[in-house]
């Protein structure tokens, strides 16, 4: 009986983590207000480092390197929310990202779902978007009323990456990214047009999903991008765009890509783990307390 009542409740505190794990992560997705990134910690991304990887940009990842087990670390679903109006609760979008690295480049594979693909009207296109911090000191997913500037971050400078669908690509085209920076006071305009990223596109009408290769050089050696040069971690947002433009997009919390040599674990999933283990142990010297008293 004692047995019957232990597993019941094991199973019942299983089920009830499942469930506030669920909850936890899409209220999380949401738009922040300040410096989000307190309220949920950073996720950080161990990206693989495969010399060997050597793409084909064509917007098919065919590329064994792709589905390599020991570059899966670079992989993850990351959530994006559209804005949260009043007490409405907001769409929550996902995007499957994979990063993986060798000794000159960065590869980026997003997938995402779109089911009306293609669309282009004017500046209203579907799109994604990076915003890599350089060196602002409070690197944030919020943009106070929807400004790109870095003014509320303590200043510095933002690395932003816009691909658009442009009906001048067709699907498995080679084009360039538009690759633009943003400081305290706005938008900031280089010397010369970005040529630093080049991406390629399909899409899916198996799976409605735009697949999304991306490739950029490690270095550039401009001081307006971001340069992936040093042992340290690259805090980074995205945003998705279906048929709009500017502040009409779904945006992500604030991620890091981790290029130390000690990968770091989020605080949030470790504080949530180390809760749970305790909450469990718990459970269980009880049980066994009751069986002693019986």
């Amino acid at each position: 009986m004692a047995k019957k009542e232990f597993t019941r409740t094991s199973f019942l505190f299983l089920l009830g983590l499942i469930v506030i794990l669920s909850i936890v992560e899409t209220s999380y997705a949401y738009y922040g207000e300040g410096d989000c990134a307190h309220e949920h910690e950073i996720v950080y991304i161990d990206v693989p480092i495969d010399l060997d990887a050597n793409i084909i940009l064509d917007g098919n990842p065919t590329e064994t390197f792709w589905k390599k087990e020991s570059n899966q670390k670079g992989n993850l679903v990351i959530k994006l929310s559209e804005r949260k109006i009043g007490t409405e609760i907001p769409e929550i979008h996902d995007l499957n990202i994979t990063f993986i690295m060798n000794d000159n480049y960065i590869y980026i594979l997003c997938i995402w779902e779109d089911f009306t693909p293609e669309y282009e009207d004017g500046n209203f296109k579907d799109g994604l978007a990076f915003c890599w911090n350089i060196n602002a000191p409070n690197f944030s997913a919020y943009y106070a009323q929807n400004d790109m500037n870095t003014a509320n971050m303590g200043g510095g400078r933002v690395d932003a990456w816009r691909w658009n669908y442009d009906d001048l690509n067709s699907r498995g085209d080679v084009h360039y990214v538009l690759d633009d920076c943003f400081d305290d006071e706005g938008w900031v305009n280089p010397s010369e047009p970005g040529r630093d990223i080049q991406a390629a596109y399909n899409y899916s009408e198996k799976d409605n999903s735009y697949y999304l290769e991306i490739e950029r050089k490690l270095i550039t050696g401009e001081g307006f991008d971001v340069q992936f040069d040093e042992k340290k971690t690259y805090k980074f947002n995205l945003a998705i765009f279906n048929d709009n433009q500017y502040e009409d997009h779904a945006i992500s919390w604030t991620y890091a890509l981790d290029l130390s040599e000690n990968n770091l674990i989020s605080g949030y999933h470790v504080a949530l783990i180390s809760f749970s283990i305790t909450l469990m142990l718990t459970i269980i010297s009880i049980h066994i307390s009751k069986n002693k008293i019986k």
